[in-house]
């Protein structure tokens, strides 16, 4: 069947994964969400999400982002580097230097650190996890800045006090070409008392390499036979840690605090050089990565009677150190310097320091009354300080630098602050008709200052500021004909910050001078949207579908300067994203559950600015990168009860996504692939052994294309990421 029929078809069946399932009932389990910063009943919330229980997403062996956006509709991101990653919602997305354009939260945490060349969104273990919300189209109303895409929203399990619980889980995998992966995951619930209880949780987790690294030869040569210096350069070891505590001080205070660590530790990229055998790379140096990130938060919820109050305060660190061999820029480079183009060893030590303060403070309104609200204040400063250092001996000897090996040094200092009050007002104007209004006002501060030394510098930028302030607005209306059925309309407007810019360097032939400005403004989208909510079946199929259309103003861009290759940011012009999203899931027999998730997202240039023209590879009408027009996902689970303590359960899953245009100073496409993914599981008593497998058809499917002077030389290659080749797991979860 091809992929454009089985897109259709989906669309005429499907919807809905956000929609859990019961193991002895023939009807789909109530999903109960906090996206609208209240609980609600998933189906009754007039918006497009995906909740994913903890149980999805260890059934589907779910990992991290790119796992997940396999399965989420319009959801999809580019690599940024091991663990990293930057996520687009709806075509609109972020790239180097951005602000993010889809807020990434874990619980009431928004995890927003503007991007850098190794800082994006950092994966999080979904071991004990209570669900995964996704929120597709701008969240400007209650989420705020860097949710003009939508948001992520990380739930985990929260402190018990009713009854001691614990479970670990343990495994091992073999990856084609790779080596083993092996974890080890727990949980303990610890109740201290009648009102109060701690959680523990930790998890390690080794992943296998699959790319070797060759000796360069001749850069120039199409196909060279190089020998290989190092196997495996790029597995990672993932540790993480949470402690969780609940006080519940009367029936109308409740205190929990909570403190997450995360680390990963990897031995390089997964980035390959196209004129290579499969996944190798040519360097002299190891590319290690490292990243350290900390978050503590004091949740406190309180019943003022008129409304329920709510403070999030929170402190992060993300801590970044990496190291690249650049020897690819020396390379690109030489002759602008009068030099040969051959191989210059070069080292790129990279490191970024990022801390982050959030204050939200919430009232919501009891729900049980004909006009419901919410309505708080948000207040954040980040600040990020970024150091580099472009080393090469080979590259200095040859223009004639003998007392300093360095060709680059850069050190920049970031902070981003926001103050923003909002208010959502919902009125159930009949018993089958609410109408909801919100805004959120907010102001927005920036300032950038760097000092840059080495003959690939760019001038010094002295201290500089960007200011901006406005009103994020959103209007919905929802109708309810039977207690089955809800249409729903809105209108919302999302908003990104701007900021200042880095500079360009002198004398190595930079083309866009003139065209940069040390400022970029803001950028925003609006975003209209209808949908419809369905059960039948008597509630054993569910079927979602949302239509929309985006407008994005000033649309900021990472542009890569045509002479130099080096990359600043501006508003490029203007974009729209238009699109059909439908999930489905369906319980035809007790024991058997299908489900199918499809998107068609159209998103493109309507205008590009004279200014930058010239470094674009697209032209008004072509599509926005990185984003997959059409991505298509199902699967199917059957499983059966054997006594009261044995039951066992099998499921099957394919994903297929359309090619993806590469970027925007780039005319390039990563091709379509699918991916073919199984599960088989047997459980006696508190014991579960599981049996999977991913890319079973062990498919290269590309994920990331890398060009420039770092990372390809033109007609010859360049860089590029795949899907891990076929694994093959073994896991034990035991309950206690």
């Amino acid at each position: 069947m091809s992929p454009n029929r089985s897109l259709a078809i989906a669309l005429l069946l499907a919807t809905g994964e956000a929609v859990a399932q019961s193991a002895d009932v023939g009807m789909l389990e109530e999903v109960v969400v906090t996206a609208q910063r209240r609980e609600e009943r998933l189906q009754d919330v007039p918006a497009a999400i995906t909740s994913l229980s903890g149980e999805d997403l260890s059934r589907r062996n779910l990992l991290g982002n790119a796992d997940l956006a396999t399965r989420v509709p319009s959801l999809s991101l580019d690599v940024q580097g091991p663990g990293e990653s930057t996520l687009s919602i709806r075509g609109v997305g972020t790239a180097y230097g951005l602000a993010p354009a889809v807020s990434y939260y874990l619980n009431e945490t928004p995890l927003d650190i503007r991007t850098d060349g190794s800082t994006g969104v950092q994966d999080i273990d979904f071991f004990d996890v209570d669900r995964v919300e996704v929120l597709r189209g701008p969240q400007g109303t209650l989420y705020g800045s860097s949710s003009m895409g939508g948001a992520l929203r990380i739930l985990t399990a929260q402190p018990d006090p009713t009854e001691f619980s614990s479970k670990v889980e343990t495994g091992v995998s073999t990856m084609d070409g790779g080596g083993t992966g092996y974890l080890g995951k727990a949980a303990v619930n610890v109740p201290l008392g009648s009102n109060a209880a701690i959680r523990f949780v930790g998890a390690y987790e080794h992943i296998p390499g699959y790319v070797d690294r060759a000796a360069p030869g001749d850069w120039f040569e199409p196909n060279p036979d190089l020998p290989i210096s190092d196997r495996r350069i790029n597995d990672a070891d993932l540790l993480s840690g949470r402690i969780l505590g609940l006080v519940q001080v009367n029936d109308k205070l409740k205190i929990t605090p909570s403190i997450w660590y995360s680390e990963l530790d990897a031995g390089g990229a997964s980035e390959y050089n196209t004129n290579l055998p499969r996944f190798t790379t040519a360097g002299t140096y190891p590319n290690p990565a490292k990243s350290k990130a900390v978050n503590g938060n004091l949740l406190i919820e309180a019943d003022l009677g008129f409304a329920n109050l709510i403070s999030s305060s929170s402190v992060l660190t993300r801590d970044v150190n990496n190291r690249r061999d650049l020897s690819l820029l020396s390379v690109n480079l030489a002759p602008l310097f009068g030099l040969p183009a051959v191989d210059y060893p070069t080292l790129d030590r990279f490191t970024s320091d990022n801390e982050g303060l959030i204050q939200e403070i919430r009232l919501t309104s009891p729900a049980d009354q004909r006009l419901t609200w919410v309505a708080g204040a948000y207040f954040s400063r980040f600040e990020q300080n970024s150091v580099e250092l472009i080393d090469s001996e080979a590259f200095a000897t040859a223009f004639g630098q003998v007392d300093d090996t360095s060709l680059y040094t850069f050190d920049q200092e970031v902070i981003d602050r926001q103050g923003a009050v909002f208010a959502d007002v919902t009125y159930a104007a009949t018993p089958k008709l609410d109408l909801t209004v919100g805004a959120r006002y907010y102001e927005l501060r920036s300032s950038l200052e760097n000092v840059q030394t080495g003959v690939l510098a760019a001038p010094n930028q002295p201290l500089i500021r960007a200011d901006a302030s406005g009103t994020s607005p959103r209007a919905v209306v929802a109708y309810r004909p039977t207690g089955d059925l809800m249409f729903y309309a809105t209108a919302a407007r999302g908003y990104r910050p701007g900021g200042p810019n880095v500079g360009l360097p002198d004398g190595i032939g930079c083309e866009l001078v003139d065209a940069y400005q040390p400022l970029y403004d803001p950028d925003s989208v609006w975003n209209y949207e209808i949908g419809a909510k369905s059960e039948f079946m008597q509630r054993r199929l569910s079927v979602n579908v949302a239509v929309y259309h985006i407008d994005w103003k000033d649309v900021q861009q990472a542009v890569a300067d045509p002479g130099c290759g080096y990359v600043i940011v501006a508003n490029v012009g203007e974009a729209r994203s238009r699109g059909v999203e439908a999930e489905i899931m369906m319980r035809p027999v007790d024991n058997l559950t299908l489900s199918a998730v499809a998107s068609y997202t159209d998103a493109e240039f309507t205008s590009i600015a004279e200014a930058y023209q010239l470094a674009s590879a697209s032209t008004t009408g072509d599509p926005l990168p990185g984003i997959p027009r059409k991505k298509f996902y199902v699967d199917a689970q059957y499983g059966r009860m054997l006594g009261d303590d044995r039951s066992w359960f099998v499921r099957a899953d394919w994903t297929w996504l359309s090619s993806v245009p590469t970027g925007f100073t780039t005319q390039n496409r990563r091709p379509s692939y699918g991916s073919v993914g199984a599960t088989a599981a047997y459980r006696i008593g508190r014991y579960e052994l599981s049996l999977y497998g991913r890319n079973l058809t062990d498919e290269d499917g590309i994920v990331e294309i890398s060009e420039g002077t770092t990372a390809s030389i033109e007609g010859v290659f360049w860089t590029q990421i795949s899907t891990p080749p076929r694994t093959i797991g073994l896991n034990l979860a035991v309950d206690f």
